[in-house]
C-alpha cells in the first residue's frame, strides 16, 4: 500500500525560481495529503541563463539540489522532468528521481523523442526501474508512452507502477486531423494501464497555450487502476491528485477478471 500524488504544474517559460516555488508549493499540497511520492510534468523546470538561452541542469547541481530539499521536507519520492545538460552534444530531456532523504538514486533520459524534438535533444538509451520499497515503478516519458513493447518490457522486468511525467499536447495540425487530443491523452493512459495489469501515473502541464502558440497543453493529470478505474485527477489547472494504491489489489484482479498479463507471459507468441 502507498500513497502518491501526480502534481499538474504550468511551467514559466523564463523564470527558473518561479518553477521551483511552484514544485516546492505542490510537492507541500501533495506531502500535507500524506503523499509518499511525488510526480511532477516533463521538462517543467524551464528557465534561462544570464544570456537568454534556455537552461539546460547540470546533474547533480543546483536544480537537483533543491529538488533534494523538497523531497526532504515531504518526506517523499519527488520525481520532475527539466533538460539535462550534456558535455558532448545536444541535452538530454530527463527525469531525475530522488528518494524521501534528499538523495539522486536515477537519471531517466527519454528514449523516443517526437517530430522535431530530436532537433534539440539527445535520446537516451536505458530503461529505467525503480526500487520504491513499496513497489517496483518503470519510469518513462511522454512520448515513451507510444511505445507497447517498451512499456511491456517494464512490466515483464516487474513493474507494478507506471510512472509518466508528461506535456501531452494539442496542435493546430492535430485539431485540422481532428485529433481528440485530451481523449487520446487519458486513452493511452488507460491502455497502458488495462493491458498491463498495473497501476499507472501521469503528471501533465496544467491546460494552456505554448509560447509558440499553435501547442495547447491538456491537463488532465491522473492516477489510473489496473482495472481502468481513475483514482484521482486534475481536470485542467494547477494542482495535486493523490491516491492510495494497494498493490495486492493487482494480483486479485487479475485472478477475477483479466489475466493479460500472465496469459501473455505463459503463452509461446507465434512467428508472424
Amino acid at each position: 500500500m502507498a500513497k502518491i500524488a501526480v502534481a499538474q504544474m504550468d511551467p514559466d517559460v523564463a523564470s527558473l525560481d518561479v518553477n521551483l516555488e511552484k514544485a516546492q508549493a505542490l510537492t507541500d499540497a501533495a506531502a500535507e495529503q500524506g503523499a509518499e511520492l511525488v510526480l511532477l510534468p516533463e521538462v517543467a523546470l524551464r528557465g534561462q541563463d544570464a544570456e537568454g538561452n534556455s537552461m539546460a541542469h547540470q546533474i547533480p547541481g543546483p536544480a537537483t539540489d533543491a529538488l533534494a530539499e523538497m523531497a526532504r521536507g515531504a518526506n517523499a519520492w519527488v520525481i520532475m522532468g527539466l533538460a539535462e545538460a550534456n558535455p558532448i552534444g545536444k541535452p538530454f530531456n530527463s527525469a531525475v528521481v530522488l528518494d524521501p532523504e534528499g538523495a539522486l538514486v536515477d537519471v531517466y533520459r527519454k528514449v523516443f523523442l517526437y517530430l522535431g524534438e530530436a532537433d534539440g535533444y539527445t535520446a537516451g538509451d536505458e530503461a529505467c526501474l525503480l526500487d520504491l520499497g513499496f513497489c517496483q515503478a518503470g519510469l518513462t516519458i511522454c512520448y515513451d508512452y507510444i511505445f507497447p513493447e517498451y512499456i511491456r518490457a517494464l512490466v515483464v522486468a516487474g513493474a507494478r507502477l507506471l510512472l509518466h511525467p508528461t506535456a501531452w499536447q494539442d496542435s493546430d495540425v492535430c485539431r485540422e486531423w481532428g485529433y481528440p487530443a485530451r481523449e487520446a491523452y487519458r486513452a493511452q493512459c488507460l491502455v497502458r494501464a488495462l493491458e498491463n495489469n498495473v497501476f499507472v501515473a501521469s503528471a501533465n502541464r496544467a491546460r494552456s497555450l505554448d509560447d509558440n502558440g499553435n501547442l495547447y497543453m491538456v491537463g488532465r493529470s491522473s492516477i489510473i487502476a489496473p482495472w481502468g478505474e481513475v483514482l484521482a485527477e486534475v481536470d485542467e489547472e494547477e494542482g495535486v491528485a493523490v491516491a492510495d494504491l494497494d498493490f495486492s489489489l493487482i494480483e486479485q484482479w487479475s485472478t477475477a477478471a483479466a489475466p493479460y498479463l500472465k496469459d501473455y507471459l505463459e503463452k509461446e507468441i507465434p512467428e508472424v
